[in-house]
């Protein structure tokens, strides 16, 4: 294969412009294009700032899913532990056996502390 030694003849400046001015005209859409990309509000900076709020959105799925399987290991306790609603009726509603005796210690106001020293 011979090598092609023809030299390309201009054709004068106005039609070698007219020749180039699709590869410029494309070349300045692309930059206009990849500037708005980068530099735009919507660009790059949004991209970056998704991908971080996506990382947390990750950890907060895997908190609440082992926050879930604990419930779940709690929902079946109380179902099947008597032991387990006792202690919860006991702690969070306030409930006592028939005939147990509840005593309560509740500690003076600091105005009733007072009022007694005057």
């Amino acid at each position: 294969m011979r090598p092609n030694n023809k030299k390309r003849v201009s054709q004068g400046f106005w039609a070698d412009l007219f020749g180039r001015l699709p590869f410029v005209g494309a070349f300045l859409i692309m930059s206009v294009l990849a500037g708005t990309m980068f530099f735009n509000a919507d660009g790059l900076p949004l991209y970056f700032d998704m991908r971080e709020n996506r990382q947390y959105m990750i950890e907060q799925i895997q908190q609440l899913e082992y926050m879930n399987v604990a419930m779940q290991e709690d929902i079946r306790r109380i179902q099947s532990d008597p032991h387990r609603l006792e202690e919860l009726a006991r702690d969070r509603l306030g409930m006592v056996r028939k005939g147990e005796k509840v005593y309560q210690f509740v500690e003076p106001s600091p105005s009733s502390i007072t009022a007694q020293r005057s």
